[in-house]
C-alpha cells in the first residue's frame, strides 16, 4: 500500500479511559450470545471527504498541509446502507462482555462524489464488507459504552476504483478506524425483543503522500470512457478521509416542517458564532481535597463556522465544518504549545478565572483548535434538520492550564484531539447532547451543536494554580474530565440595513470595570461607524481602543430574535485603533467584538489583541459578561 503511515501513527492512544454514565438497569446479552439484525438504511451510510491537493513544496509533503486545494474545497460522497451484521458476544466478566462483529455485505446507493467547483462524478457498486480481520470490542453492561474498540472493513466504490486506475502501484488497503489520527466509537441500547441496539462511527486519516513507487499521485476527473479509465491530474500530497456509521435503530426527530432550513449542494457557507450561546470548557471535578469540589470552566468564544455542504443523497446532505477566526482577524491567534506550529487556531475564547470551592486558576491563550489531518462530518436528515446519529468533534483547548496539564503527564497522554460527541438522543434520553440545522426567524440557516467528551481523569496529574509541577494534584478514585463545546452559528440571507447602536458599563467575568459605545452598521460599505471600549483595570489589561478602521461586520439573529427582514439582534465586527496606554499610533492594536441585544441573551464580548511582534500572551485586554449558567445553544 503507498499510503503514508508512521509518523502520524495513532496507535499511542490517550491511556484516559472514556466515561460513559451508568445506566438505570445494566443491559442483558441477547439469547445464545449472537444476534444478527439489519442495519437502518437512513441512519446507516460510508463515503469520504477527499483533500484533493497538488502540493509542490516537499516541506508541505507527505501529508498534503499546502493550500493549493482542487476543486474549490473537500470533494464529497456519501452512500447509504443496506445489510445485516451479526454480533456475537463472549461471557461478561465484571460486567464487560468482549464482542465480534460480521458486517458480512453491506450494499449502499448509487451515489455522485462532488466538489463546489463543478466537480461531479457518478457513483456506483458501493459495498461494505469484513477484512481477514473482524472488527471487535468491549461492551460495559452497566453503561451501554463500548472500549477498545478496534474495527477494519473493506470499502469499495467506483471513486475508490477510479483513484486505483490513475495510481496503478497503489496497493488496496483494508481500512481501520480508529487507524491513523481517527477515532472508532460505539454503544448498545436495550431492545424490547431481548436484542441490544448497535451504533457505531468511524473515521481515518489516509494520506497518499508524493509518490507511490516513484510515480506522482494523481486525481482523477470526471471524465472517463465507458470502461472506467478516467483522465486525471496532479494531486501530491491529496489526502482521503473515509468514515463509516452503522446503526441498527432508524433516527429519531420530528419533522421540521416549514422550519427546514434550505440546505444547499456542493456549496461553502460562512456561520458567524452567537457568543452568549457558544462556549466551551469543563466540569473539572479531580476528586482532590485541596480543590474542595468541582470547578466549572467556561470560557465564550468568538469566530465563524466554515460549512461546506456535500451532494444529496437520498433525503440526506452530507456537510463538513471547521472552526474559523473572528472575520478579518489580522493579529496573532493563541497557539498553544500543546499543539505546536502547524496547528491553526479557530474559535478564541475569554480569558477567565476558573474557580474552585478552594482555589483559583487564571485561564489564558484560549482557543479551539479542529484537528487539522481529520475532517469533521456528518449528514443532515433534510425532514427533521438533525445530523444523523453522532456527529463526532475532534478538538484541541488551548489554554494555559490545558498546556501545564499536559506537560505534567507527558507520557501517559496522548497528544490525540479530544473527540466529542453530539448527536440525537434514543427515545427517552436528555436534549442536551445535539447537532442539527434550522431555519432562523428571518429564513436564516442556524447551525446548533452541544457536544461533550468524559474520559476519567483518576490517578492523573492536575496542576496547582501556580501551574508548577512541584505543587501539582494527583487525581482521586472518582476524577473525571467532563469537556464542552456549545455552539450557535448564523448565515443569514436577507439585505442588511440597519445600523445597530448603543453603550453599556458591567463588571467583567475578571472583576475589570467596563464602558463601552458603538454604532456599526450592518451594511458597512462606505457608512460612518464608531466603537470605543475602556477597562478600567488598574494594570495593563486597562486602557482605552476607539476603532478607527473597520474590518469586518457580520449581523445576524437569535433563534428568538422578532427583528424585521434587514434587522438583527446580534452584531459580530473587527478593526483597528490605538490604545490609549501606547506612546505612538503608527502601529494600531486590533480588536474583535460580539454584542447580543437579543431580550433575554444580552452578551458583550470584547477582545483587543497584542502587536503581531508580541511574544507575551496575545490578547492585551479582554473582557465579557457571560450569563451565569450554561445556555444551550
Amino acid at each position: 500500500m503507498g499510503l503514508v503511515t508512521g509518523v502520524l501513527n495513532g496507535t499511542a492512544r490517550a491511556e484516559l479511559t472514556l466515561y460513559f454514565p451508568p445506566l438505570a438497569t445494566p443491559l442483558k446479552l441477547p439469547p445464545g450470545l449472537v444476534q444478527t439484525l439489519p442495519v437502518n438504511h437512513k441512519s446507516s451510510f460510508f463515503g469520504d471527504a477527499l483533500r484533493a491537493v497538488d502540493c509542490t513544496n516537499d516541506a508541505d509533503l507527505p501529508y498534503g498541509i499546502c493550500g493549493n486545494q482542487l476543486f474549490g474545497g473537500l470533494v464529497i460522497t456519501d452512500s447509504h446502507l443496506t445489510g445485516n451484521i451479526t454480533i456475537q458476544f463472549y461471557p461478561p466478566l465484571n460486567n464487560i462482555s468482549h464482542f465480534v462483529v460480521q458486517m458480512h455485505l453491506l450494499n449502499g446507493d448509487d451515489g455522485v462524489l462532488s466538489a463546489p467547483l463543478g466537480y461531479s462524478m457518478p457513483m456506483y457498486l458501493h459495498t461494505v464488507s469484513d477484512s481477514i480481520r473482524l472488527s471487535q470490542g468491549d461492551l460495559d453492561l452497566t453503561t451501554g459504552g463500548v472500549t477498545n474498540l478496534d474495527w477494519y472493513a473493506n470499502l469499495t466504490n467506483t471513486a475508490l476504483l477510479a483513484i486505483a486506475a490513475v495510481n496503478p502501484k497503489l496497493k488496496r488497503p483494508v481500512i481501520n478506524f480508529p487507524g491513523t489520527r481517527g477515532h472508532a466509537w460505539a454503544t448498545f441500547k436495550q431492545r424490547p425483543d431481548g436484542l441490544l441496539d448497535f451504533r457505531f462511527r468511524g473515521n481515518t486519516f489516509l494520506p497518499l503522500g508524493k509518490d507511490i513507487e516513484g510515480d506522482p499521485v494523481r486525481f482523477p476527473l470526471p471524465f472517463c470512457s465507458p470502461d472506467g479509465n478516467c483522465a486525471s491530474v496532479l494531486a501530491r500530497g491529496t489526502s482521503l478521509h473515509p468514515h463509516l456509521f452503522l446503526d441498527t435503530a432508524a433516527p429519531i426527530g420530528t419533522p421540521c416542517g416549514s422550519n427546514c432550513p434550505d440546505i444547499p449542494t456542493d456549496t461553502q457557507q460562512e456561520f458567524t458564532v452567537a457568543s452568549f450561546f457558544s462556549n466551551f470548557g469543563d466540569n473539572f471535578d479531580i476528586d482532590v481535597p485541596q480543590l474542595g469540589g468541582v470547578g466549572p470552566g467556561r470560557s465564550h468564544v468568538q469566530g465563524r463556522i466554515g460549512v461546506q455542504f456535500g451532494p444529496r443523497e437520498g433525503n440526506t446532505v452530507s456537510f463538513t465544518m471547521a472552526s474559523l477566526t473572528p472575520a478579518g482577524l489580522f493579529a496573532t491567534a493563541p497557539v498553544s504549545s500543546i499543539t505546536g506550529p502547524g496547528f491553526q487556531p479557530g474559535l478564541i475564547g475569554q480569558q477567565e478565572f476558573l474557580k474552585f470551592p478552594k482555589a483559583t486558576y487564571y485561564l489564558q491563550r484560549v482557543a479551539l483548535v479542529d484537528e487539522p489531518f481529520g475532517v469533521i462530518h456528518g449528514a443532515i436528515d433534510l425532514n427533521t434538520g438533525r445530523v444523523i446519529g453522532e456527529m463526532e468533534y475532534p478538538i484541541f483547548i488551548g489554554q494555559s492550564l490545558a498546556e501545564a496539564l499536559f506537560a505534567q503527564n507527558a507520557g501517559r497522554i496522548s497528544t490525540d484531539p479530544f473527540f466529542l460527541i453530539a448527536g440525537q438522543p434514543r427515545a427517552g434520553e436528555a436534549e442536551s447532547n445535539y447537532a442539527l440545522f434550522q431555519k432562523g426567524p428571518n429564513g436564516e440557516t442556524v447551525f446548533r451543536y452541544s457536544g461533550e467528551h468524559n474520559r476519567s481523569f483518576a490517578t492523573f496529574r492536575f496542576p496547582s494554580p501556580d501551574l508548577l509541577f512541584a505543587n501539582s494534584y494527583i487525581g482521586g478514585p472518582n476524577a473525571k474530565l467532563d469537556i464542552f463545546v456549545r455552539v450557535q452559528a448564523a448565515h443569514p440571507i436577507d439585505q442588511p440595513t440597519s445600523v445597530k447602536t448603543g453603550s453599556g458599563s458591567f463588571v467583567s467575568s475578571l472583576g475589570d470595570s467596563i464602558n463601552y459605545s458603538f454604532s456599526i452598521p450592518c451594511n458597512a460599505f462606505a457608512a460612518p461607524f464608531s466603537f470605543t471600549y475602556t477597562n478600567g483595570n488598574s494594570g495593563t489589561s486597562g486602557g482605552t481602543f476607539t476603532m478607527k478602521s473597520l474590518a469586518a461586520v457580520s449581523c445576524t439573529n437569535t433563534l428568538n430574535s422578532t427583528a424585521k427582514p434587514g434587522d438583527y439582534d446580534t452584531i459580530t465586527f473587527s478593526g483597528f485603533g490605538p490604545w490609549s496606554k501606547d506612546a505612538s499610533d503608527a502601529l494600531p492594536r486590533f480588536a474583535t467584538v460580539n454584542i447580543s441585544l437579543a431580550p433575554g441573551a444580552p452578551y458583550t464580548g470584547i477582545l483587543v489583541y497584542q502587536n503581531p511582534d508580541a511574544q507575551s500572551n496575545v490578547v492585551l485586554s479582554g473582557a465579557n459578561n457571560p450569563p451565569a449558567t450554561v445556555i444551550l445553544p
